[in-house]
């Protein structure tokens, strides 16, 4: 059936639909057709000749309603010119910077300048509020939002999940009465609100970052730690540089402004993104393996709500420290122009430009990392992108100009170092990837220990190159020195990793076991819009289509394909596409029907969902194969390099996405790997390994764009009503930009589980809790070497775990508790205005 024809059945049965003109925020490519029913919908990218506030929409004026804030009520007369003063700072930097340069004076472009945070908040606050396209993009949000694979289980979560109910869509409608009571008449306060909105579904994978972010920050006084001075006993909380010049000397902390600390920070850590309340608390504090500030000193960008906060020590002593505020800019989104609140919302708020580009479809082929906000925690990550090489923009289609014949030899880079510098340790690893994603150690001890210390499965640096060859390349050099040397006993430190590329965990994992069954199994929502993807990716990567692409790929490879065969690839690496899939007894789903349902869940949740599968490793849509398919399929003969026994997996409880994909093959397929986990809440109880999000795939707002694009191009609705199915149904451009957007596409689940729960909600505690020593937070390589000790050695200056053990590497019988019952707080940082 010709693919246009089955999507018009398919609309006729209410299940799918062809598709509608959009305006593409990206590629600026035209409208297929021109409908006034679509003008509310559509927004216009800078340069544009249409407004982009469309058509019969203007910019509000700043609202002067008095509303009360914790410490500080802002002044309509103050507020009004705060961005002005904040610019004229920005302008005044630039000139001195454009000084230096002309006298000859080497300096470094300023990228950021000082305010106080109540002239920042001021100027935040000053940005009007356009009731129309706050209520545009409400709405319009909610079709990306129920891509969210959770989002059903959001509103009931499991019991002993610690995650309170959370109704994003129904929020979403609170939110919107609002805006249009005048409850909300702030821009500002719309944005706050629908950032907690998100945060409080503790989703590594959902998140969306508004310019404004891009434009002021806010910052703490310091950075806190949490150390115990043996750690086992109940850690205390410091200023980090206060421990690091007194040690244990040092007075710690008792009480922030006013409140128990443990209290405070309690309340505080419960916007962070991990699942588990261990790594939330973790995450508040600054880590030296991987270095991160930790969220006291980024405040997660909020608003202090005053310029100082009160600090208290257990010398019974209290000081009063300044919070810090930066004005900042980069190329996409700066001061030049802004005077005013309306300056800020016209030239800010509704700027589309800095939207994800570089990780639409152009990089659909391959897989590299987003872009990630700076501010917070390391929260968002990326999976199965297969990526191709930049092209010119086609209609919304990556294409080349010419088509090679034959694939030719990549010249690869030296992939490997040798005892090079890695990360912050003072003792450079034997080994690393020559993008610095693994580093490989061995201990001078007479176990015979060596480190793997793995802190992201991506590289810093966006667009970095050869990251699955380079990681493959050093840990097949690290192994093979392992066996030259006679090392028996491994860890594997994953500490702060926030996932990355879904090939580098199952390569980490197949060297490790190479005989072993790799299984890692997921569903998607098979919602409206779903179901509609589907049917689009179907009508491209046909059967027939598809194994004409495999043929071509082994002809030219990936980054070599243009034209009809670039759009299968496309289709495939969507996500909606059953052709690279298997299902739970290894066979491809044989039709569009069976993969994507869809099925009905009817026990904890009503929803429904696609059809379990899992990726189909061996299908060619990289540049390199993982160690067991494709190429190097024959390295499943190879030894395996460690006994699971003689395997301990060392967590802070942040392991996240990619790295929950790898340790939940370590932990379901290979049952004797043991784990230890830090840190975390000083209450003595069961903490889990992995706390991050679980999910196995996250897709940005341009990915899913991008499949509206692509369905709207290929297949335009022929009638009134397919139109306004799409238009109810399908992610559209939104009116307000932002720098950073996503949603958790995949559910990981475990194919015995009867209950077919997603792993998000499922926390399992470690064999073995320890809390950071000041050398064990200081020193990684003193911590592996007494971890070492504890686990298989007798000489550790550790006298135990904190909780559990490690003695037979059998999993903790305990449960993670749920948070102890603390005071009501008000949190400066947190607290929402309210009307006066």
């Amino acid at each position: 059936m010709h693919a246009r024809a089955a999507l018009q059945l398919l609309a006729a049965a209410n299940l799918a639909a062809a598709s509608l003109p959009i305006i593409d925020a990206i590629a600026q490519v035209q409208p297929v057709t021109t409908s006034t029913t679509l003008q509310a919908y559509y927004y216009a990218p800078p340069n544009s000749s249409t407004s982009r506030l469309g058509p019969a929409t203007t910019v509000a004026p700043p609202r002067t309603l008095t509303y009360t804030q914790t410490d500080y009520t802002p002044n309509p007369t103050v507020f009004a010119t705060a961005c002005a003063e904040i610019s004229s700072a920005y302008s005044s930097r630039l000139a001195v910077y454009s000084s230096q340069i002309a006298s000859g004076v080497d300096a470094t472009y300023p990228t950021r300048v000082p305010v106080r945070p109540r002239e920042a908040w001021d100027c935040l606050y000053s940005i009007p509020l356009d009731v129309d396209l706050t209520l545009d993009f409400i709405s319009g949000v909610a079709k990306y939002l129920q891509f969210q694979s959770t989002i059903e289980y959001l509103k009931n979560p499991p019991a002993n999940s610690l995650q309170d109910p959370v109704d994003i869509i129904g929020s979403l409608e609170n939110l919107a009465d609002q805006v249009r009571s005048g409850e909300i008449a702030h821009h500002i306060r719309f944005e706050n609100a629908f950032r907690k909105l998100l945060q409080r579904c503790h989703d590594g994978h959902l998140g969306l970052v508004f310019n404004s972010a891009s434009l002021i920050s806010f910052r703490g006084p310091f950075t806190l730690i949490s150390i115990s001075p043996d750690a086992i006993e109940k850690p205390k909380v410091y200023v980090e540089k206060d421990l690091m010049e007194f040690e244990l000397e040092a007075s710690y902390i008792t009480r922030i402004d006013g409140y128990e600390v443990e209290a405070w920070l309690a309340e505080f850590a419960d916007y962070g993104s991990s699942q588990s309340p261990d790594a939330r608390y973790n995450a508040i504090f600054a880590n030296r393996d991987p270095g991160s500030d930790g969220t006291f000193y980024t405040l997660y960008g909020w608003y202090p709500g005053k310029n100082t906060i009160s600090i208290t020590f257990s010398n019974s002593s209290t000081y009063q420290y300044d919070y810090r505020a930066y004005a900042r800019w980069n190329n996409a989104l700066n001061w030049t122009g802004i005077r005013t609140g309306s300056d800020f919302y016209r030239n800010i708020v509704l700027n589309p430009a800095y939207f994800q580009v570089a990780s639409s479809d152009q990089q659909a082929v391959a897989g590299t990392p987003d872009p990630s906000p700076t501010d917070g925690e390391n929260v968002y990550h990326v999976h199965d992108k297969p990526r191709v090489k930049k092209r010119q923009m086609r209609t919304g289609v990556a294409t080349t100009s010419t088509r090679p014949t034959a694939t030719p030899t990549p010249r690869l880079p030296q992939l490997v170092y040798f005892n090079y510098p890695f990360m912050t340790h003072r003792v450079g690893p034997y080994v690393q990837d020559l993008n610095g994603i693994v580093g490989g150690y061995f201990l001078n001890d007479t176990i015979g220990t060596a480190v793997l210390d793995i802190s992201s499965f991506a590289a810093a640096d966006d667009d970095a190159e050869f990251q699955l060859q380079g990681f493959q390349a050093a840990l097949t050099a690290f192994f093979a020195e392992a066996r030259r040397l006679g090392s028996k006993k491994l860890i594997l430190d994953v500490r702060g990793n926030g996932g990355g590329l879904v090939a580098l965990g199952f390569e980490l994992y197949k060297q490790l076991f190479p005989a072993a069954p790799a299984n890692s199994y997921y569903r998607i929502r098979a919602h409206e819009a779903a179901q509609i993807f589907a049917t689009a990716a179907e009508a491209l990567a046909t059967d027939k289509n598809t194994d004409a692409l495999v043929e071509l790929l082994e002809t030219v490879g990936i980054n070599n394909i243009d034209g009809d065969a670039l759009d299968v690839a496309l289709a495939i690496a969507s996500g909606f596409s059953r052709q690279n899939t298997f299902d739970v007894n290894g066979k491809k789903p044989e039709d569009l029907a069976t993969f994507i349902g869809p099925y009905n869940l009817t026990g904890l949740v009503n929803d429904t969902v696609s059809l379990l599968v899992e990726n189909n490793l061996g299908f060619p849509l990289s540049d390199a194969d993982i160690s067991g398919f494709g190429s190097r399929a024959n390295f499943t003969s190879s030894p395996q390099p460690f006994r699971k026994e003689d395997i301990l997996l060392l967590s802070d409880g942040t392991c996240a996405s990619t790295c929950t994909i790898f340790s939940e093959l370590l932990k379901r397929e290979q049952a004797n790997v043991s784990s230890v986990v830090m840190g975390g809440r000083p209450n003595d109880s069961p903490s889990a390994h992995v706390g991050g999000t679980h999910g196995s795939r996250v897709l940005t707002f341009a990915n899913l764009l991008s499949n509206s694009r692509r369905v709207v191009s290929l297949y335009p609705p022929e009638t009134d009503e397919q139109e306004q199915y799409l238009i109810d149904n399908i992610p559209l451009a939104l009116p307000f930009g932002f720098t950073y957007a996503a949603i958790n596409f995949r559910d990981a689940i475990r194919p015995e589980d009867e209950t077919e729960t997603p792993l998000q909600f499922a926390l399992e505690p470690a064999d073995c809790r320890l809390y950071f020593s000041p050398i064990g937070f200081t020193d990684s390589v003193y911590l592996w070497g007494e971890l070492s000790e504890l686990k298989w050695g007798t000489n550790s200056n550790f006298a135990g775990c904190a909780v559990g053990g490690l003695q037979k590497g059998e999993g903790s019988t305990g449960y993670v508790p749920d948070d102890p019952e603390t005071v009501e707080i008000v949190n400066y940082i947190l607290q929402p205005l309210t009307p006066s």
